[in-house]
C-alpha cells in the first residue's frame, strides 16, 4: 500500500510566512486603492454641490445663501452649546436654505472624513463627550460668498464654492471645522487629509468645488511654518476664497469692492 506523503511542519512554516510576506506587501496597496475609492466618492459628492449650486442660485435671483448657515440653519440650538460639536451631532438635523437641494445625507460626507472621524473626532477643540461622534457634514462654504454670482469679478475657476476642512488643530491654526463657513483669511484652512505621505495627517490635499462648477484637488498654503506667508494668496489668504478682480480691499471677512 502507497502511503500519502503529506506536509512536514517546515513546509508548512514556510507557506505561512509567504503568505505573510504577500499579505504585508499587498497591504499597504488595498489600503491606497480604498482611500483612492474614498476621494473618487468626495470628489463626486462635490460635483454635486456644484450641480444644487445652479438649482439654488435659479431659485434665490442668483444670490448665493449666507455661508453660516447655508446647511445648519444656526450653530447654537440653545444657549451655551458647543458649536464645535455641531458637525457631528444627530440630535439637531441640517435644516439650512442649501441643504433641501441635497437632502441625500451621503453627499455631504467625504468617506475618508467619516473614517478619520471614528478615531479623531472626540479630539476636536471644545467636544463634548456626551455629544456622540456620527457625522452630519464635512464640507464647508466660503465665507466671502455672501453676494449674488454676477458680483463675483475674479475668474469663477478660480473661486472655490465648498471645500473640506480639518476636525484637528495645527501649527498656524487658529479653528477647525465647526460651522458652514471657512473663513480664508487666516482663521480657517484647507483640509489635509487626502493623499498624505507617512501618514501625516498635515501633509495632504483636500477636495474643492468651484462656482463654475469644476471640482480640483487643492493643496492648503498652511505649510509646516505658519510664519511662512509665501504660498499664502496676497500673503494673507488661503488660496481660491478671495472673489474679486480688485485686491486693494483684501482684508478680512465682509470686504466688498
Amino acid at each position: 500500500m502507497n502511503r500519502q506523503k503529506g506536509f512536514t511542519l517546515i513546509e508548512l512554516l514556510v507557506v505561512i510566512a509567504i503568505i505573510a510576506i504577500l499579505m504585508a506587501i499587498l497591504m499597504p496597496a488595498l489600503q491606497r486603492v480604498k482611500e483612492q475609492a474614498r476621494e473618487m466618492t468626495c470628489r463626486a459628492n462635490l460635483r454635486q454641490y456644484g450641480i444644487a449650486q445652479a438649482l439654488y442660485l435659479d431659485d434665490n435671483e442668483y444670490r448665493y445663501p449666507d455661508p453660516w448657515t447655508s446647511l445648519m440653519g444656526t450653530e447654537y440650538p440653545y444657549s451655551g452649546y458647543p458649536r464645535y460639536c455641531r458637525w457631528h451631532d444627530p440630535r439637531f438635523p441640517p435644516d439650512g436654505p442649501f441643504w433641501p437641494y441635497l437632502n441625500n445625507k451621503k453627499v455631504h460626507i467625504c468617506p475618508s472624513f467619516r473614517t478619520l472621524a471614528k478615531n479623531l473626532g472626540a479630539e476636536h477643540p471644545g467636544h463634548d463627550p456626551s455629544i456622540p461622534i456620527i457625522p452630519q457634514y464635512s464640507y464647508s462654504m466660503n465665507a466671502f460668498l455672501s453676494m449674488k454670482f454676477s458680483d463675483i469679478t475674479r475668474s469663477k475657476d478660480q473661486v472655490f464654492f465648498f471645500t473640506e476642512e480639518n476636525m484637528w488643530l495645527r501649527p498656524g491654526c487658529e479653528h477647525v471645522l465647526n460651522d458652514n463657513a471657512l473663513c480664508g483669511d487666516g482663521r480657517d484652512w484647507f483640509g489635509t487629509f487626502h493623499s498624505t505621505a507617512s501618514g501625516d495627517l498635515n501633509s495632504g490635499t483636500c477636495n474643492a468645488v468651484f462656482v463654475d462648477s469644476h471640482v480640483e484637488e487643492i493643496r492648503s498654503a498652511l505649510g509646516k511654518d505658519p510664519d511662512d506667508t509665501s504660498e499664502m494668496e496676497l500673503g494673507v489668504y488661503e488660496k481660491y476664497c478671495w472673489p474679486y478682480k480688485d485686491t486693494t480691499k483684501a482684508v478680512g471677512i465682509g470686504d466688498s469692492e
